[in-house]
């Protein structure tokens, strides 16, 4: 049984852990869960994520409850299906995600997944951006999933839900992305809730964006029904090879035009640093790499997630990643 000590990482450890887990038939036990987290040990999304990782393949588990600092993970086989998971808070419903997409493109059918929580939450990818750009990635990987956001989900009280169609894939085409070509145009996507629509909120956003990448710049708002007042605004920089993105979500006291010119400077340095893809994706993208034997990009930055990440791949699969600048690359 492989043995992973949390002390120093927080919930992505355990989220690929579980992918990887499920994928290689290999049991682990975590020990030190989040341990240096504020609130350490498993907390509800991380609970959802474990407790779905499970029902997806029938697997054996100990220590999968709320606060728990330690869990053993004996999987079984795959299993496709239509699931439905309700975190019961704002946490993020891209992480639960995160943990349940790599097996079930390895299933024999496809899957259907409602998960509902929090789909703009600050310390976890947006629902909106892993729908415009982790997985318009994932399709150059031969990758097909499509995720719907069909409620917006705010702190606190999080109800909001996507919906993810996941198609079986039979073999992961490797990614080799050195170059992102020219630029096409930037978009920037402005959500508010329908109760910021008398401030304004979302083309205040807009406004601060563009008042930092106004040039050949396409701006869309939206207005959207949520239990609590929240918004965000995404940057995506379309190029003729990739996509590049950054999401920044509204701050209570803060305008929502200095949230706009905080985005718009965020993708600015990515789009300065000569990535070919953003370091959120990055990190998301390794396990997809490894389990095609082969890739290349290049990251805006190496983070400690990133290196994390890698390091819980490594335990697993028979591979080694080479990091040379921010060039990430499969030896």
């Amino acid at each position: 049984m492989i043995t992973i000590d949390g002390i120093h990482s927080g919930g992505q450890t355990l989220r690929s852990s579980l992918s990887l887990s499920i994928l290689t038939q290999k049991p682990f036990k975590f020990i030190n869960i989040r341990g240096k987290r504020d609130k350490p040990g498993l907390q509800n999304q991380h609970l959802t994520a474990v407790n779905a990782a499970a029902k997806i393949c029938g697997a054996q588990v100990k220590g999968n409850s709320q606060h728990s600092k330690e869990l053993e993970f004996k999987p079984s086989k795959i299993i496709p299906g239509n699931y439905n998971f309700d975190i019961g808070t704002a946490g993020s419903t891209t992480l639960v995600l995160q943990a349940l997409l790599p097996p079930l493109l390895f299933a024999k059918q496809k899957s259907n997944l409602k998960i509902s929580g929090g789909t703009s939450n600050p310390l976890a990818p947006q629902a909106f951006y892993i729908k415009a750009v982790f997985l318009q990635i994932l399709k150059l990987m031969n990758i097909d999933v499509m995720v719907n956001v069909e409620k917006e989900g705010f702190i606190p009280k999080g109800g909001g839900q996507i919906i993810a169609k996941i198609m079986p894939c039979k073999k992961i085409k490797p990614l080799i992305l050195t170059e992102r070509g020219k630029l096409d145009k930037i978009h920037a996507f402005a959500v508010s809730s329908q109760s910021l629509r008398e401030q304004e909120v979302a083309q205040r956003l807009l406004n601060g964006f563009a008042s930092v990448l106004g040039d050949n710049l396409e701006m869309h708002k939206q207005y959207v029904a949520s239990l609590d007042p929240g918004c965000f605004i995404s940057g995506i920089a379309k190029y003729e090879k990739t996509i590049i993105g950054y999401t920044t979500l509204g701050k209570l006291g803060v305008k929502a035009e200095d949230i706009g010119k905080e985005c718009a400077n965020n993708l600015l340095t990515e789009i300065n640093s000569k990535c070919t893809v953003d370091f959120f994706t990055a990190d998301q993208l390794l396990i997809y790499m490894a389990l095609a034997k082969n890739g290349k990009i290049i990251s805006s930055k190496i983070t400690d997630h990133i290196k994390s990440n890698i390091e819980i791949i490594e335990k697993f699969l028979d591979i080694k990643f080479k990091i040379e600048g921010n060039e990430i690359s499969i030896k």
